[in-house]
């Protein structure tokens, strides 16, 4: 799937678009309506001082002749001189001279064409015939006016860099400040309170800044309020139910009754939802980062979790091992939900535990061999209390937020946690976990 453009790309594109349009419109018209006919004017008047210089200086004397193209030279930089005929032009694409051969061609008379050539030396030769005499103008480039496209292409090129620099600029300006928010609100997602963010600048973006910080003061302090209530809540509940229980172990003394051990039962299946919920809210905490061998920890959790079940639970892992900065703790309490609740729901075949290295994350899947879970629920047995029916209910135990825990604790800490069927039935629970720090072969 193709990613969306970024915001700083299309505005500074939009914006760069709209400035160059603008340059090529004012430049073509100041081409067009200034540059343009300024040539043409330039090229007639010097058109004109040639054919005066040409018609002076075959009307003058011979003895003044050599004055004149003195004075000529000195005065207007045009080099004079008589010469044998010849024909054809030698000038390449130049509007300046183009403009200054057709002006010639009209001041001078029908069937008199004037020649104008370029030197290796870069002067130009105008050949006006003139009363049976072959005049020759020399001139250098620095005597004509500048190409009109070359003036052009200057325009351009400056207001196509300043383009470039003033939607680079402008697109900066409107986007920081959604940067800023988009990573507020990314720390927001993790758990965090991010920092103030500035309430200055322009009016629209002040406005948002500020609404932005009070509604992060009251989520701030309604999950304190909520931590609050949960563990007076909590306590408040333990402490009634402990001496329940404490009452009920001193009546199943004198007498036995499936009643009273129906009630223990409940009592503690009560605690243990208590327990849950507050890991649950636990989960939004986030935990500091170590460098942790993540074999080794699989290979505990293990052990752990065998001694105290009769499931057998095998382990795989592609190359060799390695340590990668992660949090252990959140990582051993996710693992260890995904594990009792594949042992609670995953059938008799046994479980695997894979770990797979990639690229850019470490994959650690935990299959089992169950009834599996249809697509479309796959997301929701994330959520706290659900329960698929009638493969996992109330009478297989488990307080139904297991999967609720695990996936709150891996987005606290930044990682992903994903359900997929395996061929021949079961279910695959995928843990990806981003590469945050070193890694280190062992």
């Amino acid at each position: 799937m193709k990613s969306p453009a970024s915001l700083f790309r299309r505005t500074a594109l939009t914006v760069a678009a709209g400035l160059l349009v603008f340059q090529l419109i004012s430049g073509a018209a100041i081409f067009f309506n200034l540059m343009l006919p300024l040539a043409h004017r330039s090229a007639d008047d010097f058109a004109a001082l040639l054919v005066l210089s040409a018609r002076t200086w075959v009307e003058l004397p011979p003895v003044t002749r050599t004055v004149f193209e003195a004075e000529l030279l000195a005065s207007h930089g045009l080099d004079l001189s008589e010469v044998e005929p010849s024909s054809g032009d030698e000038v390449g694409h130049h509007p300046y001279i183009n403009f200054l051969r057709s002006s010639l061609k009209t001041r001078l008379s029908t069937g008199n064409f004037p020649r104008v050539t370029e030197q290796p030396d870069g002067r130009f030769h105008a050949d006006i015939t003139m009363a049976d005499h072959v005049l020759r103008f020399s001139f250098s480039k620095d005597l004509i006016t500048p190409r009109p496209s070359l003036a052009l292409a200057w325009s351009l090129a400056a207001g196509l860099l300043v383009t470039l620099i003033i939607s680079g600029l402008l697109a900066r300006r409107i986007t920081a400040p959604i940067l800023r928010l988009t990573e507020a609100a990314r720390q927001i997602g993790a758990g965090k309170r991010p920092p103030q963010l500035p309430e200055s600048g322009e009016y629209e973006l002040a406005d948002l800044a500020r609404i932005f910080n009070h509604t992060v003061a009251q989520l701030a302090a309604r999950r304190e309020n909520q931590a609050t209530l949960l563990a007076g809540v909590s306590h408040d509940l333990r402490s009634p139910l402990a001496r329940l229980k404490m009452a009920l172990g001193m009546l199943a003394e004198e007498r036995t009754s499936p009643l009273l051990a129906r009630m223990e039962h409940d009592i503690d299946e009560m605690n243990a939802l208590i327990g849950a919920q507050l890991e649950l809210a636990r989960a939004q905490e986030p935990e500091t980062i170590q460098l942790i061998n993540i074999d080794a920890l699989i290979d505990d959790l293990i052990d752990a979790t065998q001694a105290n079940s009769l499931g057998r639970i095998e382990f795989r892992a592609d190359r060799q091992p390695c340590q990668v900065a992660v949090a252990p703790l959140a990582l051993k309490r996710i693992l260890g939900n995904l594990l009792n609740n594949a042992l609670r729901y995953g059938g008799q075949g046994g479980l695997m535990i894979a770990r797979r290295r990639c690229i850019d994350c470490i994959l650690i899947g935990v299959r089992d061999h169950g009834l599996g879970i249809p697509a479309e629920l796959r997301e929701a047995v994330f959520r706290p209390f659900f329960r698929l029916d009638p493969s996992r209910n109330r009478d297989t135990g488990g307080s139904g937020l297991g999967l609720a825990i695990a996936r709150q604790l891996a987005d606290t800490q930044g990682w992903r946690i994903a359900i997929k069927s395996r061929i021949g039935g079961g279910t695959s629970i995928w843990l990806a976990i981003p590469f945050s720090g070193a890694i280190k072969h062992v």
